[in-house]
């Protein structure tokens, strides 16, 4: 799989905003904890947050009771979101490009895979 998504050349406009090097940082990092934040809504029987490094913007997860690569394939196959996977680890990759709104999408999209 891919990566949620890729960086772009620097400056990028983001809304009409040029984001600086230390700006894509500190959304980046906000970014992180936002997804991370949202995994642990689903309590001891959703996603395990293994890993959430805001400085690279990946966060990696399991789930337990579950096939992390059926959850991963299904993320990409019904909701078209693609997420790394190594070993039984979900790897999401981050990036200022990627909206708070998508990442809220993503949330969505494995409630209902996990219901």
């Amino acid at each position: 799989a891919k990566p949620l998504n890729h960086f772009p050349k620097e400056p990028f406009p983001v809304a009409g905003i040029l984001y600086s090097a230390a700006g894509k940082e500190a959304l980046r990092a906000r970014q992180v904890r936002h997804l991370e934040a949202r995994l642990r809504d689903f309590g001891p029987d959703g996603p395990e947050v293994l890993e959430a490094d805001q400085a690279s913007g990946t966060i990696f997860a399991r789930f337990p009771g579950r096939s992390t690569e059926s959850v991963v394939a299904r993320l990409e196959r019904d909701h078209g979101i693609l997420v790394d996977l190594e070993g039984d680890r979900a790897v999401f990759h981050l990036s200022p490009q990627v909206s708070f709104e998508a990442l809220d999408y993503v949330w969505g999209c494995l409630f209902q895979i996990l219901e």
